[in-house]
């Protein structure tokens, strides 16, 4: 009995050898993966709600109520106020090229009205196209026409003469763009799509360079023709691959696709690019298959949840957002939402552009680790 312990125990030691020398990835998986995430998605919802919301409001009044009404909506704690726009056709330009997230409109007879203690309707536009953060920019306004009539209830029972209005004197109407209805399903669909094809993306073409390399395939037909070959085919294969998804998610499901094809496709075919040349750089870096599979596996999450897809920018603490700047998903799923719901992204070709760059730029930096390291075994050859 007691040897079958001794046994056991150097059974556990020689595999505690391995996770430290040979499985280090997965030493770090077991350690230090539910920690990770936990730091992670802690600071990314630290805040609890988004802060920092664009509105504007457009004051078509102008009296003394309709100001104090702008300044509680300037004033309310998760919105950073854009200023006063001279019309709802601004309003609505703005929203479209989404510079805000959200417009108050302030009806002309909104003082008149009020004070004959009839019902104002204060008209309320917002970008629809992030349901969650849609959901948290129509609280706050609520809650000011809450307080603003409740404020004038107060003072209306303590001053004398003072006519009485209805604290409901105020209401609310809400007009949403891009997704109407707020499905979640077109809220969140697309970017699930990307997100498998980034996926399927980094592990085939991280896997083949792996392998080829590991079996002197490149150097023996040439490094340049070898790693052409490849970043052509799997790139293709993806964006096919997203093509095709994205007709399923069209025909089957009703998923609305307002932009242009040709920019929804040039948006995938950049993506992938850069995502192509995270992979091969991946490809290098790892020792063993298993390691490099684990770290793909690992990087999912995190890279979802801090592209800004769901949970947006404004809510982000500054590390999590920097964190957020540095991967691809960051650039283009937000866009490719935008363009299908809505038609246009206001960012779309400084996204195409940094993802292009950033895909040509590190697949570059791949042909030349892979040219130092040809030279490095014809050296150590000699």
């Amino acid at each position: 009995m007691l040897w079958k312990g001794r046994k056991m125990l150097e059974i556990m030691w020689r595999e505690w050898k391995l996770l430290v020398h040979e499985r280090a990835m997965v030493l770090f998986v077991l350690l230090f993966a539910a920690t990770a995430y936990a730091l992670l998605i802690g600071n990314l919802y630290k805040g609890g709600i988004v802060q920092n919301i664009p509105v504007a409001v457009c004051n078509l009044d102008d009296s003394a109520l309709s100001r104090e009404f702008m300044q509680m909506t300037a004033e309310a704690d998760q919105y950073a106020f854009s200023g006063s726009l001279p019309n709802v056709e601004t309003a609505e330009a703005q929203l479209a090229a989404g510079e805000i997230a959200a417009a108050v409109i302030i009806p002309p007879d909104f003082t008149e009205k009020y004070y004959r203690g009839e019902t104002v309707t204060v008209a309320f536009l917002q970008d629809g196209s992030n349901t969650l953060q849609a959901g948290y920019a129509l609280a706050p306004m609520q809650m000011v026409c809450a307080e603003f009539n409740q404020r004038y209830a107060d003072f209306a029972a303590k001053a004398q003469g003072t006519p009485t209005v209805s604290p409901a004197a105020v209401a609310m109407s809400m007009r949403t763009y891009g997704n109407a209805t707020q499905s979640y399903l077109s809220f969140y669909m697309y970017g699930v799509m990307l997100m498998a094809a980034q996926i399927g993306m980094i592990m085939g073409f991280a896997m083949s360079v792996y392998e080829d390399l590991r079996q002197d395939f490149f150097y023996q037909n040439g490094i340049g023709k070898v790693l052409g070959a490849k970043i052509l085919l799997y790139w293709f294969l993806s964006l096919l691959s997203v093509c095709m998804a994205i007709f399923i998610l069209i025909a089957l499901f009703d998923m609305p696709l307002r932009g242009a094809i040709s920019q929804i496709i040039l948006l995938a075919a950049a993506f992938l690019l850069a995502v192509e040349g995270l992979g091969g750089i991946a490809a290098l870096y790892f020792k063993t298959r298993l390691a490099l599979v684990q770290a793909m596996v690992f990087y999912t999450l995190p890279a979802f949840l801090l592209s800004g897809y769901i949970w947006p920018e404004t809510g982000m603490v500054n590390v999590v957002k920097w964190i957020s700047l540095l991967q691809p998903v960051h650039y283009a799923l937000s866009d490719f939402r935008n363009l299908a719901l809505t038609g246009s992204s206001p960012d779309y070709w400084l996204d195409v552009g940094i993802l292009l760059g950033t895909g040509s730029i590190v697949l570059i930096l791949l042909y030349v680790f892979l040219y130092w390291g040809k030279e490095r075994n014809e050296a150590q050859g000699c």
